[in-house]
């Protein structure tokens, strides 16, 4: 689970907005095709075709407040600007691009997903330049080609951040709701405790104070110290299983290993938690001398909390338990079948087994956070996958690692 708010990668638009661009250029027969990105008063290169003669490189910027660039003008009407030659327009001969020998410019303003100016969409040319009404059209279908892209990108990050803002919700629900119960208890002891200690002094002040009192006084103190004692525990494990949940280490420490040594890897970290419970562990493979680049210590986490969940809900009344690890190597990604032939899951909770604090049916002890740590690992710090798998006999997860 990640509670990092939304942050628009613009990587692979800029990618496919350059090839657009090419083509444009292309068929207006000019040098140089550009979306600019206006953003705090500052106006610079978001996307261009790849031209020897464009003189523009993305991230080269200008202040947008008064700088006579042909942009501007577009921005600020949001309208069309079409300029056949800059040379002999009052308005623009004197214009920053003159500079670049970019005498000819048409432009159409481009709106983000939320309706607001985003920038704007243009070509230019070291000669002037006639745009002919097919140029125009194809400018003005991009155009909202580019806006359509930016809507659903901003459609993206809104269901985004409502889903972090529902997960949000569901957690410290589900926090209030795990340490109401241990700090009441911790509260109900210290108020027993100042009772008693009050008592017993009022006693002692009055000198009434037997030797029966006192000894009840101290199986009192005893008692609560017991209770808070249990109960602070309880929350400081709670804490620490939140703090696993929503910490998310920076750096991943991968390690090139064959399947045989990941393997026994495994095999050497998960059986010494299952080899004094009657349960079985099987780690098959192929292709032993294939390498992978992994990190050994998380993919350990993730299969640990897994094992665990097998060991606290999977197998009562189950004869022979047994536990699989299927490792598959392909080409681009690196698959991990866990199965074990437990109780299962039923189908009705399949979708929700990865929500923090959910509890299944056959977990009645837990505090419902470990899949979601799980999830966690797998998706943010591996970016990997990890999805539960619907299975006739008991649980099966399935871990697919990019390599």
């Amino acid at each position: 689970m990640s509670l990092k708010m939304y942050q628009l990668d613009y990587d692979e638009l800029v990618q496919s907005w350059n090839k657009t661009l090419e083509v444009l250029a292309l068929f207006a027969d000019v040098p140089v095709a550009l979306v600019m990105k206006v953003e705090n008063n500052i106006i610079s290169v978001f996307s261009k075709n790849n031209n020897q003669d464009n003189p523009y490189e993305i991230g080269d910027s200008e202040e947008l407040e008064d700088s006579g660039l042909y942009c501007e003008h577009v921005v600020k009407t949001q309208k069309l600007l079409n300029i056949p030659n800059a040379l002999i327009d009052e308005d623009f001969k004197e214009n920053p691009d003159i500079k670049l020998n970019m005498i000819s410019y048409l432009g159409l303003p481009i709106c983000a997903g939320d309706t607001t100016p985003f920038g704007t969409i243009c070509i230019l040319d070291s000669k002037p330049h006639e745009y002919n009404e097919p140029v125009i059209k194809l400018l003005e279908t991009i155009k909202q080609s580019f806006e359509t892209q930016l809507k659903l990108l901003h459609q993206q990050k809104q269901a985004f951040e409502q889903q972090q803002f529902a997960e949000l919700a569901t957690l410290i629900r589900g926090i209030a709701h795990e340490l109401n119960t241990p700090l009441g208890n911790c509260i109900t002891a210290v108020d027993v405790t100042q009772l008693a200690v009050k008592e017993t002094q009022t006693r002692l002040l009055k000198k009434r104070l037997s030797q029966q009192a006192l000894q009840n006084t101290l199986e009192t103190l005893i008692n609560t110290n017991e209770l808070l004692d249990r109960n602070l525990t309880s929350s400081a494990y709670k804490i620490r299983i939140l703090q696993d949940l929503l910490y998310t280490k920076s750096q991943s420490s991968k390690t090139i290993m064959t399947l045989e040594q990941l393997s026994e890897s495994l095999y050497k970290h998960l059986d010494e938690q299952i080899k004094h419970r009657g349960i079985k562990l099987d780690i098959n493979y192929q292709k032993p001398h294939s390498q992978i680049e992994v990190d050994i210590d998380l993919l350990k986490q993730v299969l640990f909390i897994l094992l665990q969940n097998s060991i606290e809900h999977a197998f009562n009344n189950i004869t022979d338990p047994l536990i699989e690890i299927d490792i598959f190597d392909f080409d681009e990604v690196l698959k991990i079948h866990y199965t074990d032939n437990g109780t299962g899951i039923s189908s009705t909770e399949l979708s929700s087994i990865f929500t923090p604090f959910y509890k299944g049916k056959n977990n009645q002890s837990g505090i419902g956070l470990g899949l979601s740590i799980a999830k966690k690992i797998v998706s943010q710090q591996l970016q990997g996958d990890i999805c539960v798998q619907e299975s006739d006999v008991g649980a099966h997860f399935l871990i697919s690692l990019p390599k």
